[in-house]
């Protein structure tokens, strides 16, 4: 039997449901992040072929730190942010933990972005620091 992680936003509307691993789980500290999740964003990267999305999506594009376009996509209902999908990383979505049924399936490996954390974010020194982002 295929192991499948699934998730949802606060209202329920809104459903995912993958059999992709959870790929480079982080933290994230991007402007776009701070700004999004009032201090640090959180996430782990999602084959898209292998993953299903049901209900209403709402699209918020920008451009992030890393110059690349970005589509942050949240909840059509509730508003709910529950990821993204990034130029750089052709074929994946981005889902936030916080979406997860089972919250124990985010283990995180790194933060992202360091170089643009905010002053006052204490960082946990047993994960890697990266100043940017992986390279696609």
């Amino acid at each position: 039997m295929e192991n499948k992680t699934t998730g949802g936003c606060l209202c329920g509307q809104f459903r995912f449901e993958t059999s992709s691993e959870l790929i480079a789980p982080h933290f994230c500290h991007c402007g776009d992040c701070r700004k999004l999740y009032g201090a640090v964003g959180a996430g782990f990267v999602v084959l898209e072929d292998q993953t299903s999305m049901t209900g209403d999506l709402s699209i918020y594009e920008t451009n992030g730190d890393s110059g690349n376009r970005k589509q942050h996509l949240f909840c059509g209902v509730c508003g709910t942010p529950v990821g993204e999908r990034v130029d750089a990383y052709p074929g994946t979505l981005v889902f936030t933990p916080g979406t997860l049924d089972n919250p124990e399936a985010f283990v995180p490996e790194a933060h992202f972005w360091v170089s643009k954390k905010a002053p006052w974010t204490r960082l946990d020194d047993s994960l890697s620091q990266l100043d940017t982002q992986p390279e696609g």
